[in-house]
């Protein structure tokens, strides 16, 4: 019954949407929850859904702020996301170019270490005040998040969940100027927020085992979810190579995340297409984060937009070849080692061949290998993918098979009946513990 569910105030870095991974994620877990149960209080210039929740509240400089005396240099230095892992990093001993600014010098020393803090404004308080939470949910990504995450549950006397979608603490703050400073303060205050939580959720089970190790807390599994009789409708039941042979990749190009390896394989897809072979590389991923492969732009890669949400389940199953890459260098494999992508149970209940390009520790490589629903190449360059790529287009035993494993992974492991049904039960229980 509706008296039944908390009434939860979700704190995250996005916003409840369609388009980016942790949106999609938010929006999956929440879908049927009564909606004037939700509020979500984020940074986020992407579109909201309003599908599942309909209250929100956009963090301004006002809530968000600059440490002093950083906060002098904030209007020069630009918008300077250091909660983005992407972000700039400190490049060593390279000193300023001819003509570099003081900021640019700045933003490059620094690195991702300039700090930030939250502020209770009275609009936000206010705001919070009117919904009236139970339960305070957060994604938690930044030292700001946790800070705004700590004060809202200490204001608000109301139980707290936290749930980890990357391995952002391995990473943020460990470079710079300020990161011998900020890191700890930032580990610090996680530990403090993990030890006041009544939940703590993770992405997957590996990431779950390493944190309890690591922290000395129990953390449960959730990642996205997906409504399966809505997607296995349009799963493919034939594996027959199409002309062209189409590889695909949807969604964000993260710079610790898939940024070069996602570089490999268009080079990979253009050298095969030099040799001959009708073969096709479509990116759809938002334009300011594909620029940089525009170079590589030709008949054989073609760059395009974010692809339609609604139509997402027939494109994913009419490619030949869905591509799930992640970088290799050393940055991004703590960042993405622990982690497993939204889009990778959508990729899988495609029917559609996954290859997945990655560090073989990585946990989506160790996933796909151990239940055999993606063909890994764990070896880095353009020459063992294009080896794996050549394989699959030869060898349609193989693509069917893949396609049928990756389907039945999905509708075991991702259906959102099940996945929904333990989530909602521990934030549930969460909430009671939190009221004892």
């Amino acid at each position: 019954m509706t008296q039944d569910f908390p009434r939860i105030l979700v704190v995250t870095g996005n916003n409840f949407n369609l388009v980016t991974g942790g949106g999609i994620t938010l929006t999956n877990l929440f879908r049927g929850w009564p909606a004037d149960r939700l509020a979500n209080v984020h940074d986020d210039a992407t579109p909201v859904d309003r599908t599942v929740c309909r209250n929100f509240y956009r963090l301004t400089e006002q809530e968000i702020r600059w440490v002093w005396p950083f906060s002098l240099l904030r209007r020069s230095y630009g918008r300077f996301k250091d909660h983005s892992v992407g972000g700039p990093q400190s490049t060593g001993a390279r000193g300023p170019s001819a003509g570099e600014s003081a900021i640019e010098t700045a933003k490059r020393v620094i690195g991702d270490s300039v700090p930030k803090r939250a502020c209770l404004t009275k609009d936000l308080t206010a705001w919070v005040e009117d919904f009236r939470p139970t339960l305070l949910y957060g994604f938690l990504g930044s030292l700001e998040q946790v800070d705004l995450t700590r004060q809202l549950a200490k204001r608000y006397a109301i139980p707290l969940v936290v749930h980890m979608m990357d391995d952002w603490p391995a990473v943020l703050h460990t470079g710079g100027l300020l990161g011998p400073v900020v890191g700890p303060l930032l580990r610090h205050e996680l530990k403090a927020t993990l030890r006041q939580a009544t939940g703590r959720f993770a992405i997957c089970e590996q990431m779950c085992e390493e944190y309890h190790q690591r922290y000395g807390y129990s953390f449960l599994p959730f990642q996205n979810a997906l409504d399966v009789e809505r997607w296995l409708p349009d799963s493919r039941t034939e594996w027959k190579a199409g002309s062209p042979f189409v590889l695909r990749y949807v969604g964000s190009i993260v710079p610790d995340g898939q940024r070069e390896s996602l570089r490999d394989i268009a080079r990979a897809v253009a050298r095969l297409a030099a040799d001959g072979l009708d073969v096709q590389l479509r990116i759809h991923s938002p334009r300011h984060e594909s620029a940089y492969l525009h170079a590589l732009a030709s008949p054989a890669v073609r760059i395009e937009g974010p692809p339609d949400p609604t139509s997402i389940a027939r494109l994913l199953a009419g490619t030949d070849l869905l591509v799930l890459p992640y970088n290799f260098d050393a940055r991004s494999a703590r960042y993405i080692r622990l982690s497993l992508p939204t889009k990778a149970p959508a990729y899988m209940i495609s029917g559609t061949p996954i290859l997945v390009y990655a560090p073989g520790d990585v946990a989506t490589a160790r996933y796909a290998t151990k239940e055999g629903w993606g063909h890994v190449v764990a070896t880095r360059g353009e020459e063992p993918v294009m080896s794996a790529i050549r394989t699959l287009m030869q060898n349609a035993t193989l693509r069917e098979q893949l396609g049928r494993r990756a389907r039945e992974v999905a509708v075991a492991r991702h259906d959102a009946t099940v996945v929904k049904a333990a989530f909602w039960a521990a934030l549930c229980d969460a909430s009671r513990q939190g009221g004892a």
